[in-house]
């Protein structure tokens, strides 16, 4: 719907279909100005789908394995200007903690994040902005406080019987982009971001049957693989495991305190 081409895989089925982060070139969203003033202006974007967390059943990704996913995409870019987070219309038990493992933990709410809710087909009067009111209305009570919220029709339909709203929700979602997204990307030092994610991650609920023991291992392989897999420095490696150890040992002495 934002490049404007069916250039990403999409799947009804249980198991599934974005096992790692893609990357999607596009030059579909309007400048700020383009935003209200609907003229043809446009500007480059990276646009980044990102594996799914808590989808361990079913034959999907692994916790572990999206969060590791999420580590080396983070790791390897220049900086981050914008968080999409895409949901169906209802909002789960793990939504809340989902959100804050990605806007407060990962991105230590320096990164504007927006909502957007698909699904949305057989809703009347989507245009009117009552079921915006109402979601908005729903996050709150979950604690989940977006810039900014999209309601959207995201198919067409077999006989294009959605075709008008689809086209008028695309405009919505790149223009709700286009508004929200940081003119300077958002970065800071990987070694030290990471800590705060180690040391943070078991307060965002994402991970509540997992014990401190069992969450120091996961960690710990998940650090291993991803360093094998980057084929990280020597120097790099020692930097990374050693501001680990400093997180770990912050954590266990403000919870004995």
């Amino acid at each position: 719907m934002i490049v404007g081409e069916n250039v990403a895989p999409v799947s009804s089925s249980p198991m599934g279909c974005t096992f790692e982060n893609t990357c999607y070139e596009t030059r579909s969203i309007p400048t700020r100005s383009g935003a209200s003033k609907r003229d043809n202006r446009s500007i480059p974007f990276r646009i980044y789908d990102t594996v799914g967390l808590n989808e361990g059943e079913q034959g999907r990704v692994p916790h572990w394995k999206a969060v590791q996913a999420l580590y080396t995409l983070i790791r390897g870019l220049n900086g981050v200007t914008l968080l999409i987070y895409c949901m169906r219309g209802r909002i789960k038990e793990n939504s809340r903690a989902n959100w804050n493992l990605f806007h407060t933990v990962i991105c230590g709410k320096e990164v504007p994040a927006i909502v957007v809710v698909t699904g949305l087909e057989h809703e009347e009067n989507l245009k009117d902005g009552k079921q915006r009111k109402e979601l908005m209305t729903a996050f709150k009570k979950y604690q989940i406080f977006p810039e900014d919220l999209a309601c959207v029709v995201s198919i067409r339909g077999k006989h294009n019987e959605h075709e008008e709203l689809y086209n008028w929700s695309q405009r919505e979602l790149r223009g709700l982009i286009a508004k929200n997204y940081l003119d300077k990307p958002w970065s800071t030092n990987t070694d030290k971001w990471f800590a705060k994610i180690y040391s943070r991650v078991p307060e965002t609920g994402c991970f509540s049957s997992t014990s401190r023991v069992e969450f120091v291992e996961n960690v710990g392989n998940v650090v291993s693989e991803m360093i094998k897999e980057t084929g990280m420095k020597k120097e790099d490696e020692k930097k990374l495991r050693t501001t680990l150890l400093q997180a770990e040992r912050k954590f266990q002495k403000r919870r004995f305190l």
